[in-house]
């Protein structure tokens, strides 16, 4: 399961625990609310003070004559119902919110009211009244009210009905506020995103984006910034490539110019030193030229290659000549351009050649690593800084952006063997250390036996 989808689908379960929680926690507060106001009873009643009133009462008429009016008067002070039966269960006086309906008393000492607003069930332990003797005459069931006022059963279903869509409503709430938090997590690094691609579009500075997490739109985050950063450098080297071309044509051409106007106006006559000069600049024209078009047809990849099986050590050593010292293993075969890989020998030879002390040796050696063939070209220069390592492969990058053409060259040489050795299906580093020269080198794959 990827970051992304665990997380949304974490957030849906958190999601729905929440609005469950909420709603359950509110429907208990609201149903234990109404039960309690429906079942539970005010308070004790004191069932002894209440029966006394009609011991009294049968102690001082010898029956239950004019009864009703103590029941009554013990109904209001301890709000109870009261029904007074014989031994027997016959039923002798009730309280008077029991008068309109039918009371009887079960064998169980179960006590039934029956009446138009509903029937009552109510089974509770009854106390005895006795006459002055001490004798058992009656039994009194004094029962507490649930409610001062009687009850309306439509009315408590419609209190019910709303507390429940207001608990219902307020977990919705707290689902849509969590909805919407969640939803603004988890979207607003894709705007963000989508901020910065527009943003790219427009033509405008690329823009970074935030990455936070470990999901997909994290890595996306980091790639697009990334990105970000290549197209920076490649902005920026777009710029510098104006710039570089425009000054590697002006440089020759206003050497030819001012060459040529002096002849002209007699101030130098064309002799054979002079005319090697022009004879130079021009041919050094036309490697610029020719290295612009080699690079614009390798990149569009129009480039093609002409591929021949050759000895590797034996067609290095034929492309140097006496330039460098070539070390080579024996046997190493590959399936090449000769004329490419003329090209790229040379120009690393002659980026070793320039940058190194006068003097210095350069040495070339072939060699095998695995299924590849190795060509490493180093110098004994003053080496590469290690965080333009890789830089030095873009078109018109110096490392010295002060250096002249005759000291650093128009900065395309390395651009082309990149390309090239590319075409050929291998890869090419350089490797550094401050002082301790540089060593470029590059692969191509070794013909099958």
């Amino acid at each position: 399961m990827s970051r992304l989808r665990g997380k949304l689908l974490a957030a849906m379960i958190a999601l729905v625990a929440v609005t469950l929680g909420v709603s359950a926690l509110f429907t208990r507060r609201v149903t234990h609310e109404q039960v309690r106001r429906l079942l539970v009873a005010r308070g004790p009643v004191d069932v002894g003070a209440a029966v006394s009133p009609l011991e009294e009462h049968v102690r001082a008429n010898g029956g239950w004559r004019g009864v009703d009016a103590v029941i009554d008067r013990v109904a209001a002070d301890r709000s109870a119902r009261v029904v007074l039966a014989t031994l027997q269960g016959e039923v002798i006086a009730v309280s008077p919110d029991l008068r309109g309906a039918r009371v009887a008393v079960g064998a169980d000492d179960r006590v039934t009211a029956s009446g138009p607003s509903g029937k009552l069930m109510v089974k509770v332990a009854p106390a005895i009244v006795r006459d002055g003797a001490g004798l058992p005459v009656a039994r009194a069931w004094v029962m507490p009210l649930d409610h001062a006022e009687p009850l309306d059963p439509e009315r408590e279903m419609a209190a019910i009905d709303r507390r429940l869509v207001v608990s219902f409503a307020i977990a919705a709430l707290v689902a849509v506020l969590l909805t919407v938090a969640l939803s603004r997590r988890i979207v607003r690094p894709i705007e963000d995103l989508t901020s910065a691609v527009k943003q790219l579009g427009r033509g405008g500075s690329p823009a970074r984006v935030r990455v936070t997490g470990g999901d997909e739109i994290a890595r996306l985050a980091a790639s697009f910034n990334a990105m970000a950063d290549a197209v920076a450098r490649q902005e920026e080297l777009r710029r510098r490539l104006v710039g570089d071309v425009a000054h590697e044509l002006r440089t020759p051409l206003t050497h030819l110019r001012c060459e040529l106007e002096a002849i002209q106006d007699g101030l130098a006559s064309p002799d054979a030193a002079r005319i090697g000069s022009l004879h130079e600049e021009v041919l050094h024209l036309g490697r610029l030229v020719e290295d612009l078009q080699d690079l614009a047809l390798a990149e569009a990849g129009a480039l093609r290659l002409d591929k021949e099986r050759i000895d590797l050590g034996i067609a290095v050593a034929r492309f140097v000549g006496e330039q460098a010292e070539v070390v080579s293993e024996p046997g190493v075969v590959v399936d090449a351009d000769a004329m490419r890989l003329r090209q790229v020998v040379l120009n690393l030879l002659s980026n070793a050649t320039r940058h190194g002390p006068p003097g210095g040796r350069v040495t070339v050696r072939v060699a095998t690593a695995g299924a590849d063939a190795t060509v490493a070209v180093s110098d004994e220069g003053p080496g590469i800084p290690a965080h333009e390592l890789e830089q030095v492969f873009e078109r018109f990058y110096r490392v010295d952006p002060a250096r002249g053409r005759d000291a650093g060259g128009a900065g395309l040489g390395l651009a082309i063997v990149r390309r090239m050795v590319e075409l050929h299906g291998g890869r090419v580093w350089a490797e550094s250390a401050e002082g301790a020269g540089t060593t470029v080198t590059f692969t191509v794959p070794r013909a099958p036996s």
